[in-house]
This record gives C-alpha cells, sequence and structure tokens, in this order.
C-alpha cells in the first residue's frame, strides 16, 4: 500500500517578501512586485495569452453596468387578465406553479376566496415538498452557512468570490463581492459585466462546454443562465434567463455536463439535486433520503460519474454511464462532510472532508470488466488515504501554518497537479500526482508551496483546462488574492507527457422515473 503523503515533505518557504511566480522544471522562481510584469522575466512568456486581471474595490458597484437584461426584457409585455394567465400557466408549467402564481397576487385580483385556497395549497406543498429533513434557512454564519459551504476563503468579505475557466478558450469570469460578472479574454480587450436583480450572493459560476459564450451562475434567487456578447460596445447585449424551483434557494453549486447538453443545481435546504434542460426551463429532480441538503457536485471528465456531497456525512456518487438508468452508491464518512471533491483522468476520485486535521482520499472507480480472475482486496472499492492534511509548522521570522482544513481542491486535467487551498493558511500546496491503471493514484510527490506578496491569502483557485504541449506541457493554476490580484501560475515540464486516455461517453438519454432509478431524456443539441 502507497504511503500517505505528508506536508512536511515540503521545502521550508522562502522567509523574503518575493511572491511565488512559476515552477519551470523543477525550479521555483520568485519575483518581486514591481517587476512582476517585466517582459524579461523567464516566466513571462508562457503568460502572454492570458489576461491581466486586478480587482480593487474602488471599481466594485460602479454604475458601468445598472442594469442588464433578462430574457423577458427582449419582448413585449402582453396583458392578460390574472385568469387567462393563470390558465396558460396551468397548462405551461403545470397545476403546482399556476397555483403558486395565485398565491402570489394580490387578493382582489384573484378573488379573496381563490386567494385564500392557493395561499392553504402552497402551505400544504412547501411542507410536503421540504420533507422531515428539509431546513427552511441557512445560518448567516458558521458550519452550514454560504460561506461555510462555498469553496472560497473568506467569501463574505472577498473582493473574489468565483473564477472559472472556459473549458475551450483562454476566458476567464471572475465574479466579485458587488454580485457582478466579469469577463476577461486576451483576444477581446473590451471586459464585459454582467449584472442582473437576481444576482446576489454568488457562489458558483459555471462556463457550459461546447458553447462560447454561455454561463450558469448558483446565486441567492435561484440559477441564471447568461448568454453573453463578447467585445460588444454595450453590455446590455448580454442577457440573462433565471430558472428557479420552489424550495431550491439559494443555490450554491451548479455545475455542467461535459457535452454540454444536463445542467445539475445543488441547494443545501433542499434534498433534491436538480438536473435541467436549459433550453425549455425545466428541471428533474433527484431525490434520496438522508443526509439533509446538497452542497455542491461535480461530473467526471467523461460525463460517466455525477458526485453529490451532502450537509451531513454522506455523499453518493451517481452512475450516469451509456445505456444505464441512473443510480448511486452511498457512502458515508467518519466524522463532519465532504467539504470538497475532484475528479481526474480515468474516474479517480478524490475528497476531503471538513475536518481541521483530515486526510485527501481517493476512491478508484473505473471497472476492471476484463479481468475474470478473482478478485483480490486490492479490487474491491475503498476510499484510500492519500495525503495527510494536520498542520505543519515552518520556522521563519514567525511561524508558517501549511494545512488543516481545505477550502478548495482542484486537479489539472492530466492528473498530474493538484492545488491545495487552506482555510488557514497563506500558501497553496501544489502536490505533483500519477496515475496508474484502474484510476489509481501510484505516486505523489511534493511540488512546490505557492505564496504571494506581503498581506496576501489565496481566496479562490482554477486550473487553465487547456494543455498547451507547444510550450513545454504547459499547466496554468490561477490564483485570485486577497489583494483583488489574479495571478497566473505556470508549471512547465520539460518531458513531454502522453495524453491520459479520457474516453468521453455520452449519458443516457430517455426520460423516465422508476422508484428510485433515473434515466433521462434531454436531448436539446448545442
Amino acid at each position: 500500500m502507497m504511503k500517505i503523503f505528508s506536508l512536511h515533505e515540503f521545502d521550508t518557504p522562502s522567509d523574503d517578501n518575493l511572491a511565488t511566480v512559476a515552477l519551470i522544471e523543477d525550479v521555483l522562481h520568485y519575483c518581486n512586485y514591481e517587476n512582476l510584469t517585466d517582459e524579461l522575466q523567464p516566466f513571462s512568456k508562457y503568460l502572454r495569452e492570458y489576461p491581466e486581471v486586478v480587482i480593487t474595490s474602488d471599481i466594485l458597484a460602479t454604475r458601468e453596468t445598472s442594469h442588464a437584461f433578462c430574457a423577458g426584457d427582449l419582448f413585449l409585455p402582453v396583458h392578460d387578465s390574472i385568469f387567462k394567465k393563470l390558465a396558460s400557466i396551468c397548462r405551461e408549467r403545470g397545476l403546482v406553479e399556476a397555483i403558486c402564481v395565485a398565491a402570489s397576487s394580490e387578493p382582489r385580483e384573484v378573488t379573496p376566496v381563490l386567494h385564500w385556497i392557493a395561499t392553504r395549497l402552497k402551505w400544504i406543498l412547501d411542507l410536503v415538498d421540504r420533507g422531515i429533513y428539509q431546513r427552511e434557512t441557512l445560518p448567516t454564519f458558521g458550519s452550514g452557512s454560504i460561506a461555510d459551504i462555498a469553496h472560497t476563503r473568506d467569501w463574505e468579505t472577498s473582493l473574489i468570490r468565483c473564477i472559472s475557466w472556459h473549458p475551450h478558450c483562454a476566458r476567464l469570469a471572475i465574479a466579485t463581492r458587488d454580485d457582478r460578472i466579469r469577463i476577461f479574454s486576451h483576444e477581446i480587450p473590451i471586459i464585459s459585466i454582467l449584472k442582473h436583480s437576481a444576482q446576489k450572493s454568488v457562489c458558483c459560476i459555471s462556463w457550459r462546454p461546447l458553447a462560447g459564450k454561455q454561463l450558469a451562475v448558483a446565486c441567492h434567487a435561484g440559477v441564471l443562465i447568461w448568454t453573453i456578447e463578447l467585445g460588444a460596445a454595450s453590455n446590455f447585449l448580454s442577457h440573462a434567463v433565471l430558472l428557479k424551483q420552489r424550495n431550491h434557494t439559494p443555490v450554491t453549486s451548479v455545475v455542467w455536463h461535459p457535452q454540454g447538453d444536463l445542467l445539475v443545481s445543488c441547494s443545501p435546504t433542499d434534498t433534491r439535486m436538480l438536473i435541467w434542460d436549459t433550453s425549455k426551463k425545466e428541471s428533474v429532480p433527484l431525490r434520496r433520503v438522508g443526509g439533509d441538503g446538497l452542497c455542491f457536485a461535480c461530473w467526471s471528465p467523461c460525463g460517466s460519474r455525477l458526485f453529490s456531497a451532502t450537509c451531513r456525512n454522506i455523499f453518493r456518487v451517481w452512475n450516469t454511464g451509456v445505456a444505464t438508468l441512473w443510480h448511486a452508491d452511498k457512502w458515508t464518512v467518519p466524522i463532519g462532510r465532504v467539504a470538497v471533491a475532484c475528479f481526474g483522468p480515468n474516474l479517480t476520485l478524490l475528497f476531503a472532508t471538513d475536518e481541521d486535521s483530515g486526510k485527501i482520499f481517493f476512491l478508484p472507480l473505473q471497472e476492471n470488466i476484463f479481468d475474470v480472475k478473482k478478485l483480490s482486496l486490492d479490487d474491491v472499492k475503498m476510499a484510500v488515504p492519500l495525503i495527510d492534511l494536520t498542520k505543519v509548522y515552518f520556522l521563519d521570522d514567525d511561524y508558517v501554518t501549511v494545512g488543516g482544513r481545505v477550502t478548495a481542491l482542484k486537479w489539472d486535467p492530466t492528473g498530474r497537479y493538484l492545488a491545495i487551498l487552506f482555510q488557514d493558511s497563506p500558501y497553496i500546496a501544489l502536490v505533483k500526482t500519477k496515475l496508474g491503471t484502474l484510476s489509481r493514484v501510484i505516486d505523489i510527490k511534493p511540488g512546490c508551496l505557492i505564496k504571494g506578496f506581503s498581506g496576501e491569502v489565496p481566496n479562490c483557485i482554477d486550473f487553465y483546462q487547456k494543455c498547451q504541449k507547444e510550450l513545454g506541457n504547459l499547466v496554468c493554476l490561477t490564483i485570485a488574492w486577497s489583494s483583488g490580484r489574479i495571478q497566473h501560475f505556470p508549471i512547465i515540464e520539460k518531458e513531454t507527457v502522453p495524453a491520459m486516455n479520457t474516453s468521453t461517453s455520452l449519458i443516457s438519454h430517455s426520460l423516465s422515473l422508476r422508484h428510485d432509478t433515473y434515466n433521462f431524456d434531454l436531448t436539446a443539441i448545442y
């Protein structure tokens, strides 16, 4: 069995005021702030295709985009009677939605008797829909709050709350504390700024694969689907559609299927995970008993597995493979809940709990369908401890802490580098990983500890999805620092590493619900 990696194996960090700026052929490079943009720096040639971004507090909440369109603003309103409107809603979206609209209307518009009946029916529906495990409200701070669930350090006070790279091009979306989203692209000098009245408490953003201009946003009111006009003279040309469902707020996680046809949303106040067909604004709920609400979800790169973490000690791995009914394997962790998780190549799953001194585990999910020999202990699916997260104190002018509770966990698409963001450490731990057969991690080594300038702490991280082999297998880790500075950290290897086998598979598409097994038909083609 492989030895558990310890944070003690990292070299002692530098004690000067220089920031860590690159890892080139296993050599760590540092730089001061004044020379950070100097073209003569050895790392500068690797960053020319990436947008330069600095977010400062004085540019937040400006008048530059005081209004943004929703999809309904693009059409002239039609003024119908309330009863005609209710009949249309009942025909198009069902009786339940019509009851909700009638209950939210003024009593004089729908008559006091109908309003009284609608409000009572809505109360009963909400009671049934919430169920025994449903929480009506979230705590404003501490365990179970949005700040505790979000994969951002100091989410409430951070200038930058979320970052997300487009999976196919150098396009970066940044959500800031003023609930605006800014789109930066190297080839387009104009910055698109997205603002919507429903866009509050943003804690997750996700680009749609195989579609260049659509972005999903998890916010307090539901899910916003933005269609962005990049490079347009006016930001008013971008518009958003709000997807919402009763008792499914706030939404804390949105994630697209790798084929871009399905969208998953999670809410810690809802035991259901919603699978959206965004073109029809329709959703299919996946409900499981136990585990309270859902914190977040993530797809495997091939789309055949879907991970979902609850607010308790339960997590599930859904099998969504080709020509199979959706079904979930239920797992539990001994203490706390799963705080972070990510998939690597070949169906390798990494996750960690919210303990202060926990571990990162890996769970191999790939089936060995060609081995007809008797299964050995190594073939049994079990979560194996990989990295010990116990805090390590490096002696400096002051003690430097690395380790503890994990806020974010990112694995680069090639499966060679794992970035770990801690809640109480100013350093990001970069670990080298190597995968073997059947999605097992067979080797792990220390990479480096990444630090910012004096006074900076990392808030959120994301890997650029495209490996640029023409630049020596460039892997780029993007870091949002507490100062508002966005850093692109290049990782260069001299040797050429063969591409991993990440054969894609499409999920089954035929909508049918049978007890605890699900199959979907959301066949919109984009």
